[in-house]
């Protein structure tokens, strides 16, 4: 992977990465708050992300990569002591919101070093993707032993002083890290509003249909184990635990596909077997076989998220990448705010099976749209493809 000073910051920063979200509803709820001021956190975090892209997109371009990537570093930081100390809610609220800067800024840079080096996004991304997986993984096997050995608010508190600490050693790490160059860009380009293509423009719309699909199902996914299964805590964690060690090993591998076999048909391919997934985990029979198939799903949506940003992102001029993407990833917020509704409304009136059938039946009708949206794209030639495969 290019950039390889980046491995060790991007596990250390990464720690909380899964457990947080787990954890985050029962501490809020051990602070004496109820299940919808939990949600309104969840609607505030999905709003000033909109905003933040927005800002911080634009601020992204302004300057070095290696920049940005240390503020992102001490956003995470500062994010991860304030989840130390937040004993209220508006506390939590903080962090939440530094903490989704932070995200916000790495990702802006991480696009942005790939654009600057001409690598394939999709296996670029896949390869940062896998050190950030790494890092969740170790941190989950610190969250099993902080919490097996204090109470929960206690443990709370360690967790997060021990993830800050983690982070802090990645913000001194890439101090003393060579400088990146500055980007190479003209007064004009640096005075010029992004303007998104007509192509992008079309990109942006279809994620947003996509996004609005894959949350649907997304948000029903431990309340349907639950239900249909009566799945403890331990078995949700096993189905987990099995994509959680598989991806860190096939993510750049994941994003190479649409690199090499043209972003359009990967896409299209991906959506077609992501719908005969949700089927099968309509009707599975057992919460094993739900367990494999929701692991392949997992597989073909992240083909599919790589290759929609790799097409998105491509002839984007290098000054314009952070303000671009932002730009993009807005559509993933508003479409998972629809989702997450929609799909919480069909679970509760319908059924549990219907979110599933529903998603299933919806992507095939988009793909005709796909069609229409994607703009088609050359495939690598054989050297092409030689020459990717030893990146």
């Amino acid at each position: 992977m290019k950039h390889q000073w980046l491995s060790i910051p991007l596990m250390l920063i990464s720690l909380p990465g899964i457990f947080l979200w787990v954890l985050l509803p029962i501490y809020i709820r051990e602070l004496g708050y109820s299940t919808f001021q939990y949600s309104l956190t969840v609607s505030i975090l999905s709003f000033t992300q909109i905003i933040l892209k927005l800002v911080l997109g634009r601020v992204s371009d302004r300057y070095s990569r290696h920049r940005i990537i240390l503020c992102a570093l001490i956003c995470y930081t500062a994010a991860y002591f304030i989840y130390a100390a937040a004993n209220t809610l508006s506390i939590l609220v903080s962090a939440i919101v530094v903490h989704g800067a932070a995200g916000i800024l790495l990702t802006m840079a991480l696009i942005g070093l790939i654009s600057d080096s001409n690598q394939k996004l999709g296996q670029q991304m896949g390869a940062f993707d896998s050190k950030q997986q790494m890092g969740r993984l170790a941190g989950v096997g610190i969250c099993y032993l902080v919490l097996s050995s204090f109470e929960f608010v206690h443990g709370w508190s360690m967790l997060f002083m021990i993830c800050g600490a983690g982070s802090l050693l990645a913000c001194i790490y890439t101090l003393k890290t060579p400088e990146i160059g500055p980007k190479e860009m003209t007064n004009n380009h640096k005075k010029e509003k992004t303007r998104l293509s007509i192509n992008q423009r079309k990109i942006w719309c279809f994620n947003v249909s996509i996004s609005v699909v894959f949350a649907m199902s997304g948000v029903i996914f431990i309340p349907y184990m639950q239900k249909v299964y009566g799945a403890s805590i331990e078995l949700i964690t096993v189905v987990f635990l099995v994509p959680m060690l598989i991806f860190p090993l096939v993510s750049s591998k994941l994003g190479r596909v649409g690199d090499q076999r043209g972003y359009r048909k990967t896409i299209l391919m991906a959506m077609a077997v992501c719908s005969m997934g949700a089927l099968g985990l309509a009707f599975s029979p057992s919460l094993l076989l739900f367990a494999i198939i929701c692991t392949v799903r997992d597989l073909f949506s992240s083909i599919q998220a790589y290759a929609l940003d790799g097409v998105f992102i491509k002839g984007t001029l290098q000054a314009h990448v952070g303000d671009a993407f932002g730009k993009f990833s807005i559509s993933n917020n508003l479409g998972g705010m629809a989702g997450a509704a929609l799909g919480g409304y069909l679970f509760d009136s319908f059924g549990p099976n219907v979110p599933y059938i529903v998603f299933a039946v919806v992507m095939l009708l988009l793909l005709p749209l796909g069609l229409y949206l994607i703009p088609p794209g050359k495939e690598q030639t054989r050297q092409e493809r030689q020459v990717s495969s030893f990146l």
